[in-house]
């Protein structure tokens, strides 16, 4: 299936491939099956190292940066039956952070044979080992879940992906929206992990859809259990079993008596950060003022956790597709969470869109997101239907009079009063 980071992996073939490339990504989006067919498009041969499935290869690097190249490359050569042709194989290793003696190994191998292509898949956003002593020789990119746009590949719909593209130049015939929009509604069934996606195309069968949802679901908790650091199992199981509470209140601030009752930040500040660095959920941090630089103005005791997913995330609240399929208005089940979750998974992967916040003022308005774009900051408001009175959007804007807002409804795209209304299908071609 084709993933937008192709693009990306491309740029890295032919710009910066001497650096040593790092794919990070949670669980279960499609790190391995993306780099094993890019590396068949792009080289000759495929060394494939698994560390977290094979123990055998991991004593290969027991000597870690003291390790001969030579050595190194004919011993993964061998394990891994393939040929070793100068800059056409491709040595891929998986879940290296899994023993830092492999990612100082791996760097020196770079160092000693400058020309050799070398890639790291971590099933981590956060820092692996050794990053920060290499981060110069590290070209890094993240792999999220599929987007609408390659959703709609997957299902042979490009040419909806071209009318889409069009429409700040031609409107989008009412028929062309209405096919679209069946395929919106699916997605927001499906969500974007892989595995789901190459299901439904083969089988168009929503039960097998819940079905696979639900054993990822039970994939991400053995991950979880399997990988959590001792004295963080209770606290982590508790904040990912608050999921579903956190995102049906009204206020979705993150609060920790969700999560325990007695429970104070300080005590679960770590397991919080541990969690959003495997990529299962993902934190966006209150800012304090709209006022550029957000950076600034971030509020690091005040956030709010979503989803990897928006389909996952449907299943782990037991909302059933059968809810979902036949009308799109009930994307406002659970205060309009799950509708948040697909916005924020398109807004991530949309390139014009830094890093996402949001803005609470007092107890009564609430702006869902909040970006900077060339110095200047951004309002961003999801609705299913254009609301006549958004309130939360005129007291941002009248408090920080800044330039543009943007809302994000089933509407069709706009611009009006400042205001560019963007429809949810064309969140990633704005």
């Amino acid at each position: 299936m084709y993933r937008i980071i192709m693009n990306d992996l491309m740029d890295w073939y032919e710009n910066a491939s001497d650096k040593v490339l790092l794919l990070k990504g949670a669980k279960g989006v499609g790190k391995t099956w993306t780099m094993i067919d890019f590396a068949q498009g792009f080289y000759k041969h495929l060394v494939y190292v698994d560390l977290e499935k094979d123990q055998d290869a991991a004593v290969l690097f027991k000597q870690g940066a003291r390790v001969r190249a030579e050595k190194l490359v004919a011993a993964l050569c061998m394990y891994a039956d393939r040929q070793y042709e100068e800059g056409q194989t491709f040595f891929v290793f998986d879940e290296a952070h899994l023993y830092p003696k492999a990612i100082d190994a791996i760097m020196s191998l770079k160092q000693q044979k400058p020309n050799i292509p070398l890639c790291i898949i971590s099933s981590t956003i956060g820092m692996i080992p050794h990053e920060a002593e290499y981060v110069k020789e590290l070209h890094a990119l993240t792999l999220y879940p599929m987007t609408f746009e390659e959703f709609l590949t997957a299902n042979k719909a490009q040419d909806l992906c071209k009318h889409i593209e069009k429409q700040k130049l031609e409107p989008v015939e009412p028929e062309i929206i209405d096919q679209i929009t069946d395929y919106l509604k699916v997605f927001y069934v499906t969500g974007g992990m892989p595995i789901v996606v190459l299901d439904y195309v083969k089988n168009h069968d929503l039960n097998r859809v819940d079905a696979i949802l639900r054993a990822l679901l039970s994939k991400c908790k053995e991950h979880i259990d399997r990988y959590v650091p001792k004295g963080y199992q209770i606290k982590v199981d508790k904040i990912w079993n608050s999921i579903p509470a956190q995102m049906e209140k009204e206020n979705r601030k993150f609060m920790y008596q969700y999560v325990d009752e007695k429970a104070r930040a300080r005590e679960y500040e770590k397991s919080v950060d541990w969690l959003v660095d495997t990529g299962l959920v993902r934190k966006v941090n209150r800012v304090k003022e709209g006022i550029a630089p957000l950076a600034l103005q971030v509020d690091d005791k005040s956030f709010e956790l979503y989803h990897l997913d928006h389909g996952l995330l449907r299943v782990m609240c037991n909302i059933p597709h059968t809810r979902v399929k036949v009308d799109l208005e009930t994307m406002e089940d659970m205060n309009g969470a799950l509708l948040e979750q697909f916005v924020l998974s398109e807004l991530t992967m949309n390139k014009t869109v830094d890093r996402l916040y949001f803005w609470i003022s007092g107890a009564t308005a609430r702006v869902d997101f909040v970006f900077e774009d060339d110095g200047q900051v951004v309002p961003v408001d999801v609705q299913s239907r254009i609301r006549r009175k958004a309130q939360s959007m005129k007291v941002f804007n009248q408090k920080y009079r800044n330039h543009m807002a943007i809302r994000i409804s089933l509407d069709g795209l706009s611009f009006s009063k400042g205001i560019l209304n963007i429809p949810l299908y064309g969140l990633w071609n704005f």
